[in-house]
């Protein structure tokens, strides 16, 4: 049995294609290592090992063939041995199966896709509509779009592939009608561009990752209605790279933060930060009601720095009989996760019950139905 047949079986008896049997098919007859490029890079904790196929094979392979996603680029693009972080991957077949089978494709259909990558969910989805369907994939780095259109060459007749920043470029179907499904590939970290919305068909359907900056969040799946709103539900927990346009600060922004916004509050901790990071229905509570505050951990998650990328921060130490959080700025960034907690405490709104909605010029966040809603 190969390394692919193995790989498949094992996705079979995990369940992945049971509601979506053409992914299977569609697995087996484009193949992932025939996407991956001569050089990956290798996890090694806090760097990225560059790996050369033509003289480490066994090294390539072991990677390819595993489980886990297969980083192609790191650092924008950087030519160096050891890469600080991954900046384009090959998903793994688990993620990619779920997000397939949230996007509901069918024959014939037009998808727009966002974050070509190695190209290989754009051969996916092309093997899917078929020749009566179209699939237009774009990706913001020009060396990348230009592998990836090498490697779609056997699908050209149905894919194009257009080097642009996908946030802002939704090019027309060409035939008069909007997309029917929409397969974003990177992470959204705060607002979706509704310019993905605007161009889609009423009932197309959006499979999109959102990651928010204070953690959390997870696949989400949108349906279009006739007025240009899209609203779903979290479907699915996943962690993707976030778009280029929507990367987060670094730790250095709480740093500056602070140093220009000295404490001016100390608030005792009851609530055990440890306890709170693992439990995803809390930080996805925390993650939506909280959407413009980034948040880093430590000790386990029970050491968090806040901060809101303009003139507030919070630290905040859950260490058992001294648990405090030092403040600064115009808000109280504690007071406010903390009201967050005791809110979901009472609640106990599940992860997946939580969802988004975008309209034109809004977008909100709900908790069980989408008229328990709060602005984002």
């Amino acid at each position: 049995m190969t390394a692919h047949e193995d790989a498949i079986r094992e996705l079979d008896a995990r369940g992945a294609f049971s509601d979506a049997p053409w992914i299977r098919e569609a697995m087996d007859a484009v193949r992932r290592e025939a996407f991956a490029p001569e050089v990956i890079w290798r996890d090694d904790g806090d760097v990225y090992t560059r790996v050369d196929r033509r003289s480490d094979l066994v090294g390539w392979s072991a990677i390819v063939d595993g489980r886990g996603p297969v980083v192609t680029q790191v650092d924008d693009g950087a030519d160096t041995e050891h890469g600080e972080t991954a900046t384009s991957s090959i998903s793994d077949r688990l993620a990619v199966a779920s997000f397939l089978t949230a996007l509901d494709v069918r024959p014939g259909q037009r998808v727009w896709e966002v974050g070509t990558g190695s190209g290989w969910t754009a051969a996916l989805l092309a093997h899917r509509v078929g020749p009566r369907g179209r699939v237009v994939t774009v990706e913001i780095d020009p060396v990348l779009a230009d592998a990836a259109r090498a490697r779609l060459t056997p699908w050209a007749d149905t894919v194009d592939v257009v080097a642009h920043d996908g946030e802002d470029t939704v090019p027309d179907t060409g035939t008069g009608a909007g997309w029917d499904r929409v397969h974003v590939t990177a992470a959204v970290t705060h607002r979706l561009p509704h310019a993905w919305i605007e161009h889609a068909a009423p009932g197309a359907v959006l499979a999109v990752p959102f990651s928010p900056p204070f953690g959390s969040g997870g696949l989400l799946r949108l349906i279009v209605d006739e007025h240009g709103v899209a609203s779903g539900r979290f479907v699915k927990s996943v962690v993707f790279m976030p778009l280029r346009g929507q990367r987060g600060p670094g730790h250095e922004a709480f740093q500056a933060i602070r140093a220009a916004h000295p404490a001016h509050v100390s608030t005792p901790v009851d609530w055990h930060l440890a306890a709170v990071s693992v439990d995803g229905n809390y930080v996805q509570a925390l993650a939506l009601k909280l959407a413009d505050v980034h948040r880093a951990t430590a000790a386990a998650g029970a050491k968090w720095w806040l901060h809101d990328g303009k003139d507030s921060w919070a630290l905040v130490n859950d260490s058992p009989g001294a648990g405090h959080a030092l403040q600064g700025g115009p808000r109280q960034l504690w007071d406010e996760a903390a009201a967050v907690i005791a809110w979901q405490d009472d609640a106990q709104v599940h992860a997946y019950d939580f969802g988004i909605t975008v309209e034109p010029d809004a977008q909100w966040a709900w908790a069980g139905t989408p008229d328990q809603r709060w602005r984002m």
